[in-house]
């Protein structure tokens, strides 16, 4: 919204008859910022009447607030995400030996984080840009809506948040720095923090600075190449975190492992109760149960006996020798050597 003095003075000047040009070109030698000129005349319809004819304010609805809070905070969403996953793939482009032999199993242990940043892309990523692609439709149409004060305080609200998040991770960047992690990856992950931020700052405050109702080429130049960028981690997070289908059948050998390890337990209750190994399974539970019935036993050895997730079926179970057994299940992924 215009300054209140310029609006009386706009409003004067064009009472008296003055050409919209002249009063701009007076206001400019005056020293008023050319935006600040535009949206004083724009607040005037340029239609022949006795007096200045005065356009209706009705940007500032809850429903042009509701749009661009839901906008900017999808901005917020993509970029903390596709930072995520930037940094995922220089970690996994250039492991540090000190993390790799500390037992860093990459695979198992940011998989789940990859997931979460991949759904929140496939999601967000898409009503992010259709509703950019509304909103700045509805602005080259009616550029009175460039001059919106819920667009304005909002998008320079979010920048401040974009910002503030984006220098927080610049901050733990150089704390992983601090904390021994030099060379490639340090300077890799500072690079995508310095380039989101810089991606952000550059076109949104350029964004609502601009006034004309053109197509924005270089705002869509510079979706498109946020769209490959993010299409390109994302594919790329595909090939670490597989398929729904290999993520199931590797949930159900994380359930087989802990069956074994279950397992594993009651034997060991029973030969502690009963001084020898069980015949067979079926045997055990039976035993352990009438026992857990009659007297107290240890924590675990009155579990029910645990059996594969997906058949329903007993895990393998056989004698050796008399203080010796062999238990198995069949895994359908397994995990590497």
């Amino acid at each position: 919204m215009a300054d209140a003095n310029l609006l009386d003075f706009v409003k004067a000047a064009l009472e008296r008859g003055e050409a919209r040009d002249r009063i701009k070109d007076v206001l400019k030698r005056a020293g008023w910022p050319e935006d600040q000129i535009d949206s004083a005349l724009a607040a005037f319809a340029d239609i022949d009447f006795a007096v200045p004819v005065p356009r209706p304010r009705s940007y500032g609805s809850a429903r042009e607030a509701f749009l661009y809070i839901v906008y900017f905070s999808l901005l917020g969403m993509i970029a903390g995400n596709t930072g995520g996953l930037a940094f995922a793939f220089i970690d996994h482009q250039f492991a540090d030996q000190l993390t790799t032999n500390a037992n860093y199993n990459y695979n198992s242990f940011a998989a789940t984080g990859l997931r979460w940043s991949v759904s929140a892309l496939l999601v967000g990523f898409p009503i992010f840009l259709f509703l950019g692609w509304r909103l700045a439709a509805k602005k080259r149409k009616d550029p009175e809506r460039r001059r919106s004060r819920v667009h304005a305080w909002l998008t320079y609200i979010t920048l401040i948040f974009a910002a503030g998040a984006l220098i927080g991770d610049l901050v733990a960047v150089v704390f992983q720095f601090l904390n021994g992690e030099i060379g490639t990856r340090f300077i890799a992950k500072a690079g995508v923090v310095g380039i989101i931020a810089a991606s952000i700052l550059w076109n949104y405050s350029r964004d609502v600075e601009r006034h004309s109702s053109r197509v924005d080429l270089a705002g869509r130049i510079f979706a498109l190449a946020a769209t490959l960028v993010v299409g390109a981690l994302v594919a790329w997070a595909f090939t670490i975190v597989r398929s729904p289908y290999s993520a199931r059948l590797q949930m159900a050998d994380e359930q087989r492992l802990q069956g074994l390890t279950e397992a594993t337990r009651l034997i060991d209750c029973h030969y502690t109760y009963a001084g020898a190994l069980p015949e067979n399974l079926t045997v055990m539970s039976a035993y352990l149960s009438e026992r857990a019935g009659r007297v107290p036993v240890a924590e675990g050895c009155a579990n029910a006996l645990p059996t594969d997730p997906v058949s329903g079926v007993s895990y393998d179970y056989r004698v050796i020798d008399a203080d010796t057994y062999e238990i198995c299940a069949d895994f359908a992924v397994g995990w590497p050597d």
